[in-house]
């Protein structure tokens, strides 16, 4: 009951805002609200989004691939959670991937848009100046290696806005829990990212840019793209995977999905007490 009184309010506040901010696409995804004592750490080790419920999830057998082709498993797999936290005011996600044959070259895009606002947010082809200014300024596009690579290389960096991809804006833990990059053979990862959400990123700093507030109940907009390049680092092979589908996401904050900002979820472990916690430290300390 609770989820369906969820998701009818998500479909209220969208009709409240359709004339205030750009559609976005597919059935509205939740973002799960982590409490303060259940941050994940940032370690690569998904085992802190276990607490996370499935319908929280995207798996690639629902994904879109936009070159046509039906979706294999065994040839590429993987499944992507969002959550926030209020008092740190960050967003996190958890990616977990395989790949029959993985190397480099490939990566997961990852556009946001946090005050679901953004209509054109790069390539807008009005000189160098204003592109330097503008691009990726009201939503933003990360190219999300797995790992070995900072994910967030590209063209956050190319764009003159290399600091939001840095830490203490961006920060992230990944590691493989099978094989390897660059070797072409199967592998297997896990990817663990935090952001720093911003409506309007200046190439200039943090100073003069504006950042977002997350509130429970808000709706955000977020598009995950993932190519699949095989033998060929320079062709898709036909696989072109993203969570909504939206053709020119990588450019149109508008051809992304909705996430809503959903409560804490009944039932998480209580934080610990004093008394706990003093207790543990006692243990360890005797070691």
């Amino acid at each position: 009951m609770k989820l369906r009184h969820i998701l009818l309010s998500a479909l209220l506040i969208c009709s409240l805002s359709a004339a205030q901010s750009y559609g976005h696409l597919g059935d509205t995804m939740l973002m799960f609200q982590f409490p303060d004592h259940l941050v994940p750490e940032l370690d690569g080790d998904l085992s802190d989004w276990d607490i996370v419920p499935d319908y929280y999830w995207i798996r690639a057998e629902n994904m879109y691939n936009q070159f046509g082709a039906p979706v294999d498993l065994s040839d590429f797999n993987c499944r992507i959670a969002w959550g926030y936290n209020l008092s740190e005011n960050r967003a996190y996600m958890a990616i977990w991937g395989y790949d029959d044959m993985w190397h480099g070259t490939e990566h997961f895009s990852v556009l946001v848009d946090w005050d679901h606002s953004a209509p054109q947010y790069r390539a807008f082809g009005e000189g160098d100046d204003y592109e330097a200014r503008w691009i990726n300024a009201r939503a933003q596009k990360y190219d999300t290696a797995i790992p070995g690579v900072n994910p967030t290389y590209g063209h956050m960096q190319v764009s003159g806005k290399r600091w939001v991809a840095e830490p203490p804006w961006t920060e992230w833990g990944a590691r493989f829990v099978m094989g390897a990059a660059d070797t072409f053979e199967p592998a297997e990862a896990e990817i663990e990212v935090a952001f720093v959400p911003f409506n309007d990123v200046h190439p200039d700093g943090p100073e003069e840019s504006i950042q977002h507030t997350f509130r429970e109940g808000d709706i955000v907009g977020i598009e995950v793209n993932r190519g699949d390049k095989d033998e060929d680092p320079h062709s898709y092979d036909d696989a072109y995977w993203s969570c909504f589908g939206g053709i020119n996401a990588w450019r149109d904050a508008d051809q992304f999905g909705d996430y809503l900002l959903a409560p804490i979820e009944d039932g998480l472990p209580d934080a610990p007490t004093a008394v706990q916690t003093n207790s543990w430290g006692h243990i360890k300390s005797s070691f």
